[in-house]
């Protein structure tokens, strides 16, 4: 008899952002999570893969950016990122 499948996600994660580096950091996620970074116009700004314990993306200029972490057993995790002057 098969037991239950264990729902694998990246909802974990941790995401900050340095306001005054325009550094974004994130951990928390699967190792092997293709991590992408979009600008308002949809343009690709960054693109890393994960690997312990953290990766660090440098937020080009001030705006609304959509971070989207993709993994190949899970469901996209998808969070907006707004970097300004405070």
């Amino acid at each position: 008899m098969l037991g239950e499948m264990e729902t694998i996600t990246n909802k974990e994660v941790n995401v900050r952002l340095d306001n005054q580096k325009g550094i974004l950091c994130i951990t928390g996620l699967l190792v092997g999570t293709m991590v992408f970074l979009y600008d308002s116009q949809g343009e690709l700004r960054g693109k890393s893969k994960f690997e312990l314990p953290s990766i660090s993306m440098l937020v080009p200029k001030y705006g609304t950016y959509v971070l989207v972490m993709s993994h190949p057993n899970c469901q996209p995790e998808v969070r907006r990122i707004i970097y300004s002057e405070k």
